[in-house]
């Protein structure tokens, strides 16, 4: 099961009772828990404790092997074959991933949040979808009210007490309506706020809120919140959101610093490539398996299946645990060799709390409105709530509430580090080449070895980086395992990116994604980097073949005009420096002389000024490979080669490789 929803946790629980012991059941979910949905938002209203309104999943689940890991690929087998497919997972924060091979696959991943066909809306916009957006919600409010009692300027202090609601359907107004009721309600904690304007305002883009139950209960609904002073704007449609408020698409910005957003959903992003979607769901037959697959099963708000009586059944709670006991038992008949039995259900009823112990039910033919549908609402969720532990924790909640004032505390919830600091001893490995890549790396101080070694373990290359330096983006970009392995050889501390928050700067930033695709092949090999027709034997000649033996030296204090002279004269490119003892002290280049030119320095200066004394040396016998992959990663056109006691013995320069290169094509067999 993918999914620990009411649709996959559903599944799971009926498989336990279905299925033999010797059967094997794995759940894979993002989160250990199983949230209780229609509860949320009471919780943004204080009225319940977030606690209650979650479960364990290792708790309801006592025979299944429950994962917590993201979903990073999903393979479907043929259909017709023993096995469903394979599912590979990623545990949160960590490279490595796990495979699991499944004989029946059940997919209920549910949707997720999409935000991107409203400019703004993702970035200035709170969500209603877990109990961590709960919670952070009831945190922004209160802390909004602390903020307008500090506020000298009146329209700022009224931003601050704007609260705007994005959506009109269930989620909307429930969300809408305890937001009143904790503003509101904790304005007697706040005296200074008390003359103060409140608004809640509810933006629908259709005609009339709750367009999921009758016509004459959502006017009803409204008519019941706006006397509690909800404001409704309904026919307009949300144009952008920013740092400001919310753009309608008449033009008018409702000033606001808290915005909610309801609506957006959409499919999981890993079963986009697995069927052709229908309005963004899995389509499947009437018993539930993904069409063309005997033995994969989708569900829930990810599915679009029959509901049995001729119209597909709605992203609901309470058709996706049904559908999760159906497919349960599909599953138990299809080992047992039995026919399986089509998905069949009716909608039971639907309801809607709008606080203040009110609410709308449409429960049949029957439309309740008032105290009892409120009453009705609470007992029926209620009853539905897994476990009896959460269910007395949750009477005694509401019991205390009727006695109790609000909780106003404002929890300062921090939210999951986009980037943080990942910190080394000496010898400890970052990550293994060949793993898979999922973060990005800068040095803030130490030394990080990065090495690269070929099939038999033998080291080919190896790299050493310093503070200011960064690795990783070249198997992110091309979404590649890691080529090298990344050891501290000091205490190091290095700051990384998650490959989502590495995607989002490159693809915003075009000049960070300039810089890093011009560095993210700095340590391939000298066979990625040079033609096909240049063999191995070649690239492992020693640079001594190649080199240009007769190198011109000047001295660290041989002045720039000087040096200048000898360019133009001599029509050399690069001068290593020489001292008095021989020994290499540094290197001045045309790109050295073309800079301080620019800075109109004085010609009489020493060369030691400008020169370059950190050079990249090899040695007579390094292979021409090591060489090439030296002028790739720090992206220089000569490499110096030494002696063991540092006296210059040659040079390699880039037109030194253009010639070997240009060589081995004149020696290609001619294509006939």
């Amino acid at each position: 099961m993918l999914g620990g929803g009411f649709a996959g946790a559903g599944c799971a629980r009926s498989l336990e009772r279905l299925l033999p012991r010797d059967r094997r059941i794995t759940l894979i979910s993002s989160e250990n828990y199983f949230v209780f949905q229609p509860l949320l938002p009471e919780v943004v209203g204080a009225s319940l404790a977030p606690a209650h309104v979650i479960s364990p999943l290792r708790h309801l689940l006592r025979r299944t092997d429950v994962v917590r890991g993201e979903v990073a690929a999903i393979e479907l087998a043929p259909s017709g074959g023993e096995f469903a497919g394979t599912v590979t997972v990623t545990a949160e924060g960590i490279d490595e991933r796990t495979t699991f091979t499944a004989r029946h696959l059940v997919l209920a991943l549910g949707s997720v949040v999409d935000q991107s066909r409203i400019p703004g809306m993702a970035e200035h916009s709170l969500q209603m979808k877990n109990v961590a957006d709960a919670l952070t919600l009831r945190h922004t409010i209160i802390a909004r009210l602390e903020r307008a009692v500090l506020e000298p300027d009146p329209a700022e202090r009224a931003a601050l007490l704007t609260f705007v609601v994005v959506g009109g359907g269930f989620s909307g107004v429930e969300t809408a309506a305890e937001v009143n009721d904790l503003v509101r309600g904790a304005m007697k904690f706040f005296p200074s706020l008390v003359p103060e304007t409140k608004r809640v305002i509810c933006i629908h883009s259709r005609d009339h809120i709750l367009p999921e139950l009758d016509v004459r209960l959502g006017d009803h609904a409204q008519k019941v919140l706006q006397k509690r002073g909800v404001e409704f704007r309904l026919g307009a449609r949300t144009r952008a959101a920013s740092g400001e408020g919310v753009y309608l698409a008449s033009g008018e910005l409702v000033r606001t610093r808290t915005i909610v957003s309801t609506v957006g959903n959409a499919p999981h992003p890993m079963l986009k490539d697995l069927a052709t979607a229908v309005e963004g769901r899995l389509p499947t037959d009437e018993f539930l398996r993904l069409r063309g697959h005997e033995r994969v099963w989708a569900l829930g708000d990810c599915a679009a299946t029959p509901d049995g009586h001729g119209g597909i059944a709605p992203p609901t709670a309470q058709f996706a645990s049904r559908q999760g006991t159906t497919a349960a038992k599909n599953i138990a008949a299809s080992f047992a060799q039995r026919p399986l039995q089509p998905f069949q259900h009716k909608n039971q009823g639907q309801l809607a709390t709008l606080g203040h112990r009110n609410a709308v039910a449409a429960i049949g033919r029957f439309r309740i409105t008032g105290f009892f549908a409120w009453w009705l609402w609470r007992t029926i969720y209620l009853m539905k709530l897994p476990r009896f532990d959460r269910k007395l924790r949750v009477v005694l909640e509401w019991t205390l509430n009727l006695f109790f004032p609000r909780d106003l505390n404002a929890l300062a919830l921090q939210p999951t580090a986009r980037h943080g600091m990942v910190h080394l001893e000496a010898g400890e490995t970052l990550f293994r080449q060949g793993e898979p890549s999922s973060v990005f790396y800068v040095v803030e101080s130490g030394h990080i070895q990065l090495t690269r070694c070929d099939e038999q373990g033998c080291t080919e290359a190896s790299d050493l980086l310093g503070p200011g330096q960064h690795f990783g983006e070249g198997s992110l970009l091309r979404r590649t395992v890691r080529a090298t392995t990344a050891v501290a050889v000091e205490p190091t501390t290095v700051l990384s990116f998650p490959a989502r928050e590495f995607g989002v700067l490159t693809r915003c930033w075009k000049g960070l994604r300039t810089l890093v695709e011009s560095t993210s092949r700095r340590f391939q090999p000298a066979a990625a980097i040079l033609p096909a027709w240049v063999d191995k034997e070649q690239l492992e000649a020693p640079v001594s073949t190649i080199m240009t033996s007769t190198v011109r030296t000047l001295s660290p204090d041989t002045q720039l005009q000087q040096c200048l002279r000898e360019l133009l004269d001599h029509k050399i490119n690069a001068f290593p420096l020489v001292g008095g003892d021989g020994r290499l002290a540094g290197l001045v280049t045309s790109t050295d002389l073309f800079a301080a030119l620019r800075r109109d320095v004085d010609l009489q200066q020493p060369l030691r000024n400008i020169a370059t004394t950190e050079v990249e040396c090899v040695t007579a016998t390094t292979p021409i490979a090591r060489a090439v992959e030296i002028m790739r990663r720090h992206d220089v056109k000569h490499v110096l080669v030494t002696d063991d006691a540092a006296r210059v013995v040659g040079i390699l320069s880039i037109k030194d490789v253009l010639r070997m290169v240009l060589a081995a094509a004149e020696q290609r067999p001619v294509a006939r």
